[in-house]
């Protein structure tokens, strides 16, 4: 598995950490934030049960091309509340049949939480666009963010 790699980001938002923790398990607020510029997520689709063992679910579309559709079917494999959230996808067709972790740490500074996203196991070819794809998402979450706060 040589080929295999983590994707790993962080990004500082200036808003208290508990308000950063409600953008990752709120659906109503995930709603208007997930996935990268020109996707959307069906706000019936989310279901999060903050459990370990819990459903962490969505479906994201294109806008452009509604048909697009890339689907979350996440199992919540660590929960502990403003401080860290795991969970597990797949194997599916959209995680190339791998079972995917996605880890985000909250960590609050002077009033500003710093989040590290860290993903994994991807193939190195995948990294250059989840990264884009997760900054682009950040970039979302960070304008929602600002206006509140």
């Amino acid at each position: 598995m040589d080929s295999m790699t983590e994707l790993v980001l962080s990004r500082q938002f200036t808003a208290p950490r508990s308000a950063v923790w409600a953008a990752f398990v709120e659906p109503e607020i995930i709603s208007q934030w997930w996935g990268p510029q020109g996707w959307a997520v069906e706000e019936n689709s989310i279901i999060f049960e903050p459990k370990v063992g819990g459903r962490h679910e969505l479906n994201m579309f294109q806008i452009g091309n509604p048909t697009a559709k890339v689907p979350l079917k996440a199992v919540v494999t660590a929960f502990d509340e403003y401080k860290c959230l795991i969970s597990d996808d797949g194997p599916h067709e959209m995680t190339l049949d791998l079972v995917i972790s996605t880890r985000v740490d909250f960590n609050e500074f002077a009033g500003k939480t710093i989040i590290t996203l860290t993903q994994g196991p991807l193939p190195h070819e995948v990294i250059p666009s989840s990264t884009q794809a997760w900054q682009s998402a950040f970039a979302k979450l960070e304008s929602l963010l600002a206006e509140h706060f």
